[in-house]
């Protein structure tokens, strides 16, 4: 036990596509300052919290929860990985999730916690977590199949229902949970709501970042299937993750020579997206009531159904062959060396 007086830990556990890495980015661009306010700030990007939660070995964070309080700052964590990682049930207690866990060794320790979570409407955040996963040669079917996955459980890493991901940490009275919409009627800036959390001053000269579009377009996902077919046909298989990573780096450069990101992936069909808010409105809604006493998750993510996105036409399908099959002699020549 920790003799030192009580640290306040925040963790910013995701979503998924709610603007975490802006955050991230944001708090980094801003270390300086935030030292000044007290604020230690790790983003985890080696991953080695989580890879350390999975084995439940409170080591590593441990660590960081030294290295805060050696400055008699509060210490804030940000990984949006987390919102999945916590919710899984840890191996040998079935009856409890990692999160249960974690918990229960920081107050061990003497913290304070905060955990904090941004939400948002199902359709699209499914589509921009499809065209991530079509992006990183991690998927390899159509966006409706995925969306169906997902909401039959069969595809878990595109959890998205706020129950399954953090039902648990309301079973901790204890704990400060804030629960945030992200898109639907609320724009105000991520950053400056986890600041506010946090403690910094809202009014601090905080250094912006340059905005960045994540979605790398909807030629590049086409490209990225078409490139897997060819692959297929060839009875080759990106099966590793350096494989992978290559392969993303290589779209990615020319998804941003051609600006492609201009052009955004849009899966959802009027049809589909009804389709997708039906399936979530029983638990939006307890979630909505419970966390935010609104009547209804409609209240912050009114129904905004888009057009379908036209096919594409002759000209970019036939850039869409050209580059899948330019990019695959490129793949299969690195893989040769």
């Amino acid at each position: 036990m920790w003799n030192e007086a009580m640290t306040r830990v925040v963790l910013h556990i995701g979503m998924h596509k709610t603007a975490s890495t802006y955050i991230q980015k944001r708090l980094q661009a801003n270390q300086p300052l935030l030292r000044q306010h007290g604020i230690r700030f790790d983003d985890d990007s080696k991953n080695r919290l989580k890879i350390a939660a999975r084995r439940s070995d409170f080591k590593p964070w441990k660590t960081r929860l030294k290295q805060a309080r050696d400055r008699s700052a509060d210490l804030l964590i940000s990984n949006e990985v987390l919102s999945h990682l916590l919710a899984q049930p840890r191996g040998e207690r079935p009856e409890e999730c990692i999160g249960d866990w974690l918990v229960r060794q920081f107050q061990r320790h003497g913290c304070e916690i905060t955990l904090v979570a941004f939400l948002r409407d199902q359709p699209g955040y499914l589509n921009s977590h499809y065209a991530q996963h079509i992006r990183n040669f991690a998927l390899h079917c159509p966006f409706e199949a995925y969306a169906e996955a997902v909401m039959n459980h069969r595809h878990p890493r595109g959890q998205c229902d706020p129950e399954r991901l953090f039902g648990w940490i309301r079973h901790h009275a204890q704990l400060e949970a804030r629960f945030l919409p992200y898109g639907g009627r609320c724009s105000d800036d991520p950053f400056l709501q986890l600041i506010e959390i946090v403690g910094g001053p809202a009014a601090a000269d905080w250094q912006p970042i340059a905005p960045e579009n994540s979605q790398s377009g909807r030629l590049a996902v086409a490209t990225s299937i078409r490139v897997q077919e060819h692959l297929q046909a060839r009875g080759i298989r990106l099966s590793s993750k350096p494989a992978r990573r290559g392969a993303t780096h290589a779209l990615l450069r020319r998804s941003r020579r051609y600006g492609w990101e201009r052009d955004r992936f849009n899966g959802l069909t009027p049809e589909l997206y009804q389709r997708i808010r039906d399936h979530y409105r029983p638990m939006n809604d307890r979630f909505a009531q419970a966390v935010w006493g609104v009547a209804s998750w409609a209240e912050l993510f009114p129904a905004a159904p888009p057009s379908a996105q036209a096919p594409l036409g002759r000209w970019p399908r036939w850039r869409v062959e050209w580059e899948s099959r330019d990019l695959v002699r490129r793949l299969m020549a690195m893989q040769q060396k």
